[in-house]
């Protein structure tokens, strides 16, 4: 089958290894990436502000104060998780350039 040899050269690498569609979809995933950081960094500081809200309460509203507080901190909790795989795969996406 013949190749496009000026085609293939436009497409490398300057060093030769990774083509250039591939760093252009990275480049994106690494936007995103950095997006959803940015957002999970958001809602951990909304969170933690309904936390401390809900604590606070804790003396007039017991019930839905507790319940509030359990919500909050198994809500930043998750958010945590989703800010630490989203810190692993920036790190992984960084390392294809």
């Amino acid at each position: 089958m013949p190749t496009n040899k000026a085609a293939a050269r436009v497409l490398e690498h300057p060093n030769g290894q990774k083509r250039e569609l591939a760093q252009i979809h990275n480049h994106i995933l690494l936007h995103a990436v950095r997006f959803g950081k940015g957002f999970c960094k958001t809602c951990a500081v909304m969170l933690a502000l309904l936390g401390l809200a809900a604590l606070a309460a804790l003396p007039t509203a017991t019930v839905s104060a507790v319940l509030t507080l359990i919500g909050a901190i198994a809500a930043l909790n998750w958010v945590c998780g989703a800010w630490f795989t989203l810190c692993e795969m920036e790190v992984a996406l960084c390392a294809g350039f």
